[in-house]
């Protein structure tokens, strides 16, 4: 027994040590972090709004740096633990470089994607709840936060959020992710997805989805849109169209690839579409980590059956579809 008791001594004293280390690791992380909101502020004078976050902001960066852990991360813990520990570690350390505030659509019937904000966004993080989506954009617009978590678009949408950031102007917040990005863990509303305005630049990670509003005087099919799509070298993976009577027609594209606001192959779509069209690039997101890549080893995974985890690389109204339908994605 006094054997027993010294090996478990022994053990806990490596731990402590261990923790020591990744406390001190973890220190120097936050030291860095300071500095670097120290250079940015010297090219970019930062100031107390909560719009001034998105200027620390890199959602482009923080998936490379997701992605690249658990593709390397080996044991019995689970990816989407590291992801949600690095999660909550980045959010932190954002706050350190400068103001940060998430506004989320929250209405009564979705709790969810409260909790898709307060994953991705961490415990700390001030979250403000709108029961309208137009008044979670506002707040975005006005400055009085950072970014905003909205619904995933899907076809049956009245009066869809995204025509309102379909305009060319100063300060028009665009997509800038998509959540979850990592394991969906105990979130409220199975299945739930959304999508993250801001108004922090875009940069590519590598595996990236474009969106971009076409807008055209008289009615064209998809198919039409398609081929004009195509032509332009914009592979389109899903169109949402919307008519409102006596306005020009606008679709909704989610196109592979990384897509800038001012990509050249925009003119080219709205040249195709013929006179008075519009083709308006409203951001994008880093495609989210899918089950397999989130899946253990099978030398590694747990004997009981994990849950089904979301396929966040389908595109937006496939998800809204299966999620619908009731089934995992």
């Amino acid at each position: 027994m006094a054997e027993h008791d010294e090996q478990l001594a022994a053990l806990r004293r490596e731990i402590d040590s261990i923790d020591t280390k990744l406390h001190n690791l973890l220190m120097q992380r936050t030291e860095l972090a300071v500095k670097v909101g120290e250079v940015k502020a010297q090219a970019q004078p930062i100031g107390r709004a909560p719009s001034e976050g998105a200027k620390f902001m890199r959602p482009a960066r923080e998936a490379q740096i997701l992605r690249r852990l658990v593709a390397r991360h080996k044991g019995r813990l689970a990816k989407g633990v590291i992801v949600r520990m690095w999660r909550e570690m980045i959010s932190a350390l954002l706050q350190v470089e400068g103001p940060f505030v998430v506004a989320v659509y929250t209405p009564a019937d979705e709790p969810g994607y409260w909790d898709l904000a307060r994953d991705h966004y961490g415990s700390r993080v001030p979250v403000q709840s709108f029961d309208r989506i137009n008044h979670a954009i506002s707040a975005v617009l006005d400055g009085q936060a950072t970014v905003a978590v909205l619904p995933l678009p899907h076809e049956d949408d009245r009066d869809p959020w995204w025509r309102r950031i379909a305009v060319n102007g100063p300060n028009v917040p665009h997509v800038v992710a998509r959540l979850p990005f990592g394991d969906p863990g105990n979130q409220r509303g199975k299945g739930l997805q959304a999508l993250v305005i801001g108004t922090t630049a875009n940069e590519p990670s590598e595996h990236d989805r474009g969106l971009l509003v076409a807008e055209t005087r008289d009615p064209v099919s998809r198919s039409t849109l398609r081929d004009a799509l195509n032509a332009a070298q914009l592979k389109p993976v899903y169109i949402q169209a919307f008519h409102e009577t006596g306005r020009p027609e606008q679709h909704l594209v989610e196109a592979e690839g990384f897509l800038a606001t001012d990509d050249p192959r925009l003119a080219v779509l709205a040249r195709s579409l013929g006179a008075d069209s519009r083709a308006i690039g409203i951001g994008g997101y880093a495609v989210p980590l899918t089950p397999a890549e989130l899946a253990a080893n099978d030398d590694e995974a747990p004997k009981r059956g994990a849950p089904k985890t979301p396929d966040r690389g389908s595109s937006v109204e496939e998800a809204r579809r299966e999620h619908s339908d009731g089934e995992s994605i």
